[in-house]
């Protein structure tokens, strides 16, 4: 306990974190007062914010001027408490057209930071590399290559040279959404080797030429990217051609638990679980099927003829499937899901859950609660011995489709809570 105080400095520190997890905007204003009160809410108040620094804008006419003087002003509280820098341990940067003024002042505040573990770089529209100065460049090369950062993240970001990920050694977690990227630059990693060992990779938004960062090679014949720590994987399978990329990640991720994909209208699942590669650490599936403009006979797109491949070397427990649809469906896939789960090899099966998500418009054609009621009985009358399996929670809903575009499974908006 502190001379003078009245409680433990344990107190006050939870008083101070549960303040901040409020996460209103009172509860920052108020944090900000506590921090000016007295010295031992000083250090708490700032761990809590300075951790997280987004140098953006929102609803600027002048967006370069507004992050730069940002920037600016960040840089003036640094040089006054130079410690301030060490509580930084999240930054997000929006790349806009900065000039040459603005470029200086946003690469010296990113050298001054030296304990940052995430690092988010991104633009509302897409941006060139290319045409991104050098001197910002070089200070997002050095930031991103410390040896602290672990968790890196791409938005919109075009022309983006694989060669940059060479020496990103330490990153675990890799986040690349709506990029481009070329590879005419070398990937020697002379220096060190090494290679980073991802932990978690998502690629649930499309992007260019992704599959050099996946199966490309360095100039000594190691993977760009080591894959065989990766516990977390999501994927956006929007086009066929991308299944060869998903394909190389599971046949080398031996230790994935969770897989997520993202299925586009009328791509095939089949191919994706090859029995050459190994499932058995894989313990949740998750998979969101779109369709639009036609009425397939099995709308889980060959999902069940590739559970059937892994039967014997998975140990699945959950299973979460979304179906979003502007079409009325069939429920006869439920008998070949009922088929393939019922086999000895999904015994360890402790979770199943079936959404089917409507499109708003096509809620106008007809009655959703018929639409619930003709789940409700497709599922106890083709599904039976998985509805009657003590041991599984399985639920399932029909719900009104609201999509969130920045995730990339989505949120429900759903009149009714009601589970079946």
């Amino acid at each position: 306990m502190n001379p003078g105080t009245f409680m433990p400095q344990e107190l006050i520190d939870k008083f101070i974190d549960d303040l901040w997890f409020e996460g209103d905007f009172d509860s920052l204003k108020t944090l900000k007062t506590l921090s000016q009160t007295a010295s031992l809410f000083l250090h708490r108040c700032r761990r809590h914010l300075f951790t997280n620094i987004r140098l953006s804008t929102e609803n600027s006419t002048d967006e370069s001027q507004c992050i730069a003087r940002k920037a600016k002003n960040l840089e003036e509280v640094l040089v006054r408490v130079p410690d301030i820098a060490n509580y930084v341990q999240n930054l997000s940067l929006l790349v806009s057209n900065f000039n040459n003024v603005e470029v200086h002042i946003i690469s010296q505040l990113l050298l001054r930071f030296s304990m940052i573990s995430e690092f988010s770089f991104f633009t509302c529209t897409p941006c060139d590399w290319a045409l991104v100065a050098p001197e910002l460049q070089s200070a997002i090369s050095h930031l991103v290559y410390s040896p602290r950062m672990k968790t890196l993240s791409l938005h919109s970001i075009h022309n983006f040279p694989v060669a940059f990920f060479a020496s990103c050694i330490n990153i675990t977690d890799l986040i690349i959404q709506w990029c481009a990227f070329e590879d005419d630059a070398s990937l020697g990693n002379a220096e060190t080797g090494s290679i980073a060992r991802l932990h978690s990779f998502d690629l649930s938004g499309t992007s260019v030429g992704v599959e050099k960062l996946i199966c490309g090679r360095s100039q000594d014949g190691s993977p760009i990217l080591d894959f065989s720590h990766l516990q977390e994987l999501t994927f956006a399978l929007l086009e066929q051609e991308a299944l060869h990329s998903l394909q190389e990640m599971l046949k080398r991720a031996s230790k994935l638990i969770l897989l997520r994909l993202e299925v586009g209208d009328g791509i095939s699942l089949n191919g994706v679980f090859k029995p050459s590669s190994s499932f058995e650490s894989l313990r949740s599936l998750s998979l969101r099927l779109s369709i639009d403009d036609l009425d397939p006979g099995d709308p889980l797109f060959g999902l069940c003829h590739e559970l059937r491949r892994i039967e014997r070397i998975n140990g699945l427990e959950e299973i979460h499937i979304k179906v979003s649809t502007t079409f009325r469906l069939q429920h006869d896939f439920l008998a070949d899901l009922n088929n393939v789960l019922t086999l000895p090899g999904y015994t360890k099966l402790r979770c199943l859950r079936l959404e089917i998500l409507l499109w708003i418009d096509m809620v106008e054609r007809y009655d959703r609660e018929e639409s619930r009621r003709e789940l409700n009985d497709a599922v106890q009358a083709k599904c039976s011995q998985l509805f009657h399996r003590p041991s599984l929670d399985f639920s399932h809903l029909v719900a009104v489709l609201g999509i969130d575009m920045d995730d990339t499974f989505g949120h429900t908006f759903c009149e009714s809570e009601k589970w079946f």
